[in-house]
């Protein structure tokens, strides 16, 4: 199995890299696999542990926890496109087999606002505060972050963002039925979700000038052009026609 992660801050990718391990630990101590020098992670964080073909997440009782698509989590299998959050870092979980060929070298693909998924808007959080120093390691005084933000989800945060001149995207997404029916979605982000956030839900993934569309959630598979869209990211373009979460959107030519 060939997967990897990127991992991204502040709407900036920090580094790539292939889990060609049977664990990969991630944490601020240098000598883990993955080192993410920020105080809101511990020394060793969490892992990634591959058994044969399958991905799991596991906290290491980290102060801050590790979350995957949004939900706390100690122990979690992880799949394709899935987002594992740890402390403010993302990682973003891919694998190889299931992106489309010529779209598997993430490095010269993908956007520098990768990690800006359109599924929850966080309320803002307050002031960390630094937790109690254990010992005099100074990998133990890691930073406390609020454990359970909360979270305003939308129907499916459809928001129309309009570009700058010059700027507008190549392609957008017109609801022709269902909720907020008529309006228009720039696909002008690396990822947009589309659907009921937590329910069924799929992403629209952006690459360079191409699109493609991933099932992200949800018991019911999407639709595409009246199909049930099978594993893996399928390509897109105008035209199509795509069912999810109880609407229908049409890939459109972006004005």
């Amino acid at each position: 199995m060939s997967a990897r992660v990127v991992v991204s801050l502040d709407s900036a990718i920090v580094t790539e890299v292939e889990l060609s391990k049977p664990v990969t630990v991630v944490g601020r101590h240098p000598g883990c696999d993955i080192v993410i020098d920020h105080p809101a992670i511990s020394g060793r964080h969490m892992l990634l542990r591959l058994v044969e073909r399958t991905v799991y997440v596991e906290d290491l009782a980290s102060t801050n926890g590790t979350r995957v698509n949004g939900i706390v989590v100690d122990n979690q299998v992880v799949h394709h496109l899935d987002m594992i959050e740890v402390g403010r870092h993302k990682l973003h979980f891919f694998e190889d087999a299931l992106l489309v060929t010529g779209v598997s070298n993430l490095e010269s693909t993908v956007l520098t606002d990768f990690e800006r998924t359109m599924i929850a808007a966080h309320v803002p959080e307050p002031a960390a505060k630094a937790a109690p120093k254990r010992g005099g390691d100074d990998l133990s005084r890691t930073m406390v972050l609020q454990r359970d933000p909360p979270i305003r989800f939308g129907a499916a945060q459809e928001v129309v963002r309009t570009g700058e001149a010059g700027t507008d995207p190549a392609f957008a997404l017109r609801v022709m039925d269902g909720q907020r029916r008529g309006e228009v979605i720039a696909l002008d982000e690396a990822n947009t979700m589309i659907g009921i956030a937590g329910g069924e839900s799929a992403l629209v993934v952006k690459r360079g000038p191409q699109l493609f569309l991933a099932r992200f959630s949800g018991n019911r598979a999407p639709r595409l052009n009246r199909k049930d869209l099978g594993p893996g990211t399928h390509r897109i373009s105008a035209g199509d026609v795509i069912e999810v979460g109880g609407s229908v959107f049409e890939v459109i030519t972006a004005a």
